[in-house]
């Protein structure tokens, strides 16, 4: 059989732990039309070797050795390399579930995209099993219904670009962004199902998502974090204006700007300023938010959790000066009660 049927993509950075697990995982597939290709992000662990071992014994796993550039700097090497009719993402601490390359390229008939489920554990313990509601294909009119019948609270099945095939010709030139390295994979998916025409679901898991203690969102209130952000929200949405393009009269579609973009990740800023000194907190910043809070037509000040009420009240009073001083006064109060003994 054709083995550039399907490209898998695996980025590796000092992942000699994990990375025997993650190859074996993919020799153990019934399903072989297959190329690996493994990209070293510049490791300085014993990775490297594993990964020309793989390459040196089975023609099909090919190994780019590169200098560290972040995994989307690693990504997007492999997709300038893939041959493959579909393109897989596959993180090097993860694992396929047995039959899962049989499971989605069965059901693929020239679809865009095919998505999976994915089976979560933290430690090794299971968390939590994430699938699409039910195996089908949406084409044409019909397309819009993917995002009705699969969208569900955080996106958690959109997130990430692992348990999904791309087809390589609807990726195109897209690519990871670089500046990016949080929800870099997010915006990835996105942007291919805003350009795409066709979806087909696997209700299936397919993939082993692999968590660890020290990876549970421990920079998710740095400054750098806050930085990360504000490069990512104006690029999301861009995209959801164009899915929602793709998309009209789709109310989960229309709903993701106020529910994501805004509960998400800009009431995340505004409690990350709320609860935290931080010299980011400034009149720019907070102004920019309000901008994107201004574009949300659906926010109401109980239009999302309890939680945000104080949040969206401050945005509806709209005197940034206001604003800011009752988060300065909030982060100090938080810090005396938070402050290490």
């Amino acid at each position: 059989m054709d083995k550039e049927r399907l490209s898998i993509i695996i980025p590796v950075y000092n992942a000699e732990d994990y990375l025997d697990r993650c190859l074996h995982s993919i020799l153990a597939q019934d399903f072989t039309s297959y190329e690996v290709i493994l990209v070293d992000d510049g490791s300085v662990d014993s990775s490297p070797l594993i990964c020309d071992r793989y390459s040196a014994t089975d023609s099909r796993f090919k190994t780019v050795h590169k200098k560290n550039g972040g995994v989307s700097s690693a990504r997007n090497a492999g997709l300038e390399l893939a041959k493959g009719e579909y393109i897989m993402f596959l993180d090097s601490d993860d694992a396929l579930l047995p039959f899962a390359l049989d499971d989605m390229m069965d059901i693929v008939s020239g679809e865009d995209m095919v998505v999976g489920g994915y089976a979560a554990f933290i430690e090794g313990v299971p968390a939590k099993d994430v699938r699409p509601a039910k195996n089908a294909s949406y084409r044409g009119a019909d397309y819009p219904l993917f995002f009705q019948n699969n969208l569900r609270r955080n996106c958690e099945m959109l997130d990430a670009p692992w348990a999904k095939l791309f087809k390589r010709k609807a990726i195109g030139k897209i690519r990871f962004c670089e500046e990016l390295s949080y929800a870099e994979d997010k915006l990835f998916v996105f942007k291919v199902m805003a350009a795409s025409s066709s979806i087909i679901t696997f209700s299936g898991a397919v993939y082993a998502y692999h968590m660890r203690q020290g990876s549970l969102g421990s920079d998710v209130v740095s400054d750098r974090h806050l930085m990360q952000l504000r490069r990512f929200l104006p690029m999301y949405a861009e995209v959801l204006r164009q899915l929602e393009e793709r998309c009209p009269n789709t109310p989960k579609v229309k709903t993701l700007y106020h529910r994501d973009l805004v509960g998400r990740y800009v009431c995340r800023v505004l409690n990350i300023f709320a609860t935290r000194r931080t010299n980011l907190l400034t009149r720019d910043y907070l102004e920019w938010l309000y901008e994107l809070m201004a574009n949300d037509d659906d926010l109401g000040v109980f239009s999302l959790r309890p939680g945000q009420v104080i949040n969206i009240i401050l945005y509806k009073i709209g005197n940034v000066h206001f604003t800011r001083s009752v988060y300065k006064f909030t982060s100090f109060v938080y810090s005396l009660f938070t402050r290490k003994k």
